[in-house]
């Protein structure tokens, strides 16, 4: 795994080579983690290797990191967020990666809390207190708008189309029960699975097809009781039918007024506003088209026509 390691290089330089020229810097790093093949060195007693990847490539370069931004003199002027992507690869996983469900059912694709809620931190010394551990609701989406605001780069926001983001300074600096959302909704492929408010969440692809059908399902869940939702409860929670049925309602009409961008498929890296000189050389494919057997920018144009049913459905996860 040499991509971890040299990612990691990079980072150190980009914020040592801004931080001595006293400008502001935004660093995304994704590593790879592991990888689906098996490695020889272990640094764990852990037979899984995700648990080898944590103990032994995400947690060094993390604590690295922060004994960094406090060595350059910049700790108190940075934020730093750790958070994991959409749930673990629990649907027939490669052998010994160690993805599995956790408290939550469901995994990666599923609009169970397993496939959506994820842990993550957020470190800034004499900003964001020690030890806290709070309970309320953030997207991902989030970051987006929090950081533009934080930075005081809130115009550069764009305003020709719809922004997911909720700006969560409030929740980052005043802790437990200061976010600004307390609902969300959840997505299986192009169909709304789920809805989230506070602690209740429905289910609107519904394992009750009979409830479904008469107008009541038994879709609805109390997650702090029931974190693997396998406990619907009908009667106990029949007076948040039509509250959810308004919420939904409202979703779906932002959605008419705003529909989804269609799929496009292309050369990757193009149509990039105020693309790197680097990023726009990607624009030309490295080989030469005429000497494939196809072309394989006139395949691309017709990959909508492949077999897909959007409304298929996408089950719950079992």
């Amino acid at each position: 795994m040499k991509i971890d390691a040299e990612a990691q290089r990079r980072t150190f330089e980009f914020i040592e080579r801004n931080a001595k020229a006293g400008k502001p810097f935004y660093v995304a790093n994704w590593p790879m983690s592991t990888s689906f093949l098996p490695s020889p060195k272990k640094v764990s007693t852990s037979r899984s290797l995700l648990q080898d990847a944590l103990q032994g490539n995400i947690d060094p370069f993390v604590g690295k990191l922060m004994a960094k931004l406090r060595e350059l003199g910049i700790a108190e002027n940075t934020l730093l967020v750790c958070m994991a992507d959409n749930g673990p690869m629990a649907h027939n996983p490669p052998p010994g990666c160690g993805f599995a469900e956790t408290i939550f059912r469901g995994g990666k694709g599923d609009f169970l809390e397993g496939g959506v809620r994820v842990p993550a931190q957020a470190w800034w010394p004499g900003m964001i207190e020690e030890g806290q551990l709070i309970g309320d609701i953030i997207h991902e989406a989030d970051l987006f708008t929090t950081f533009a605001h934080l930075a005081g780069a809130t115009k550069g926001i764009p305003t020709d189309r719809v922004i997911d983001g909720i700006d969560q300074t409030a929740l980052l600096l005043n802790g437990d029960t200061h976010s600004r959302r307390d609902h969300v909704f959840i997505y299986a492929g192009p169909n709304l699975g789920a809805t989230v408010k506070g602690n209740y969440k429905r289910h609107w692809i519904s394992s009750d097809p009979i409830g479904e059908a008469s107008g009541i399902a038994a879709g609805f869940f109390f997650l702090p009781s029931d974190p693997r939702e396998t406990s619907p409860m009908m009667v106990n929670l029949i007076h948040l039918k039509s509250p959810f049925n308004r919420m939904r309602l409202r979703h779906d009409l932002w959605k008419k007024k705003y529909p989804d961008q269609k799929e496009r498929h292309g050369i990757p890296w193009t149509g990039i506003e105020n693309a790197s000189p680097e990023i726009k050389a990607l624009w030309k494919p490295p080989l030469d088209l005429k000497k494939l057997p196809f072309d394989p920018l006139e395949y691309i144009e017709h990959l909508d026509e492949l077999p897909f049913d959007p409304d298929l459905d996408p089950g719950l996860g079992q």
